[in-house]
This record gives structure tokens, C-alpha cells and sequence, in this order.
């Protein structure tokens, strides 16, 4: 057989195979839903976590994933409806005030000056941009040491 033969079989066979695979590349534009990601939360501080005092400040680096950080008093980008969010941080339960909602990732949360001493919690969770909660949730274990110092101070007359 001639060379020219097998050149056009195999030219066959190429053409066939790409020709197969076109259908496999098409799609439905108009029933696509956009998936979106969980979210994901992480922070970190560089204050020793097992000696903390009421009334100190405690500076936090917060990590979010799969989440465009909005301000929940402003309207997210069109293309972000599904993915916007914002931070949420609670001490010790989630059912509580949250100490600071932002969407600032070097933040500092004040302790609060009537907090007990013992084992405490900071919780970060991610909010939807609605403010409904996500599962997304992250929390620093830190303990509180409340100084048992007193300072006295007497003014004695010394003329007697």
C-alpha cells in the first residue's frame, strides 16, 4: 500500500478523535450555579496566651478563605454576593455581643477590665454578608492572670 494510504488514515483518525472530544467541551451556560466555597477562618497573636490581663489589648492577624471581605454596612460587588462576609469576634460563646465586627485583618480586642481570671476564649467567626453565621469558626484559648498586687499608700504627719 501506498505511504499517502496510511498518512490519510491516520489524518482520519485525528480528525474523528477531535471531533469526539467538541461535544465534551460544551456546557450550558444559561443552568450554571456559581459554587462557592466554606469559608475558612484562622488568627494568631503574639501576646503569651497564658498570662493575660484584664484590661489588656490583644492583637490579633486574622486568615480568611473562600470569603471577599465587605463592611456589613456597604453593598458587596455583584460578583461577590455569594462569597462576601465579614469577622465576628466573641469572647468565651458566640451567643454573646461580639467584642469587634470588621473586616480588618490586624485588629487588637480589649479584654474586658471585669473579666474573671482563669481559662477564657476568643472566637472568630466568619458572618455572610447578611449577618447570618457561617460554620466557618476559629478559637485562641488564653488565660487570664489577675494581679493580686494592692497598692497601699498612708501619709503619716511626721511633725507628730
Amino acid at each position: 500500500m501506498p505511504r499517502h494510504f496510511f498518512r490519510n488514515v491516520r489524518s482520519l483518525f485525528t480528525a474523528l478523535a477531535l471531533t469526539a472530544a467538541v461535544p465534551a467541551c460544551t456546557a450550558d451556560v444559561h443552568d450554571n450555579t456559581l459554587n462557592v466555597e466554606d469559608p475558612k477562618v484562622s488568627f494568631d497573636t503574639s501576646v503569651d496566651v497564658n498570662d493575660v490581663r484584664a484590661g489588656e489589648s490583644i492583637p490579633l492577624s486574622l486568615h480568611a478563605e473562600n470569603v471577599f471581605l465587605v463592611d456589613p454596612t456597604k453593598t458587596p460587588p455583584p460578583e461577590h454576593e455569594k462569597d462576601a462576609g465579614h469577622f465576628q469576634i466573641y469572647l468565651d460563646d458566640v451567643n454573646t455581643t461580639p467584642l469587634l465586627v470588621t473586616i480588618q485583618e490586624q485588629v487588637s480586642i480589649q479584654i474586658p477590665e471585669n473579666i474573671q481570671k482563669g481559662d477564657h476564649k476568643l472566637i472568630c467567626r466568619v458572618h455572610h454578608h447578611d449577618g447570618t453565621p457561617t460554620a466557618a469558626t476559629f478559637e485562641l484559648d488564653f488565660k487570664v492572670t489577675v494581679s493580686g498586687s494592692v497598692t497601699v499608700s498612708s501619709s503619716q504627719d511626721a511633725g507628730g
